[in-house]
């Protein structure tokens, strides 16, 4: 190939060439620099980023163990508050009873 090629336009244009790649090379030297620079940074945004799924993991832990122990609270209170609606049912339920009786009492007494 190089028979085909005019030694001036070699002479011309070698030089050039040889510019050319060395430039090239030294571009790729720079982008694989860039390319590596911004995986580093990519990968400090990625341990940030687990930092905050961490975090949120937590608060989440830490959330449903207190909305479960309010479960539990208001169902015990629930369960107070029940057993005393039922205690009031019969305290009513004597008071009636009671002033039945007291009725009947009145009512044999009275003859």
């Amino acid at each position: 190939m190089a028979e085909k090629i005019p030694s001036w336009l070699e002479r011309l244009l070698l030089p050039r060439l040889t510019s050319l790649e060395g430039e090239l090379k030294a571009f790729r030297g720079e982008v694989a620099g860039q390319f590596k620079e911004v995986a580093g940074e990519f990968k400090a945004v990625r341990g940030e980023f687990e930092a905050v799924n961490a975090r949120i993991d937590s608060l989440e832990k830490e959330t449903s163990y207190r909305i479960d122990s309010l479960e539990k609270q208001m169902n015990a209170r629930f369960d107070s508050l029940e057993t005393k609606v039922t205690l009031v049912e019969d305290v009513t339920r004597l008071k009636i009873e009671v002033k039945a009786l007291a009725e009947k009492v009145a009512a044999i007494t009275a003859r």
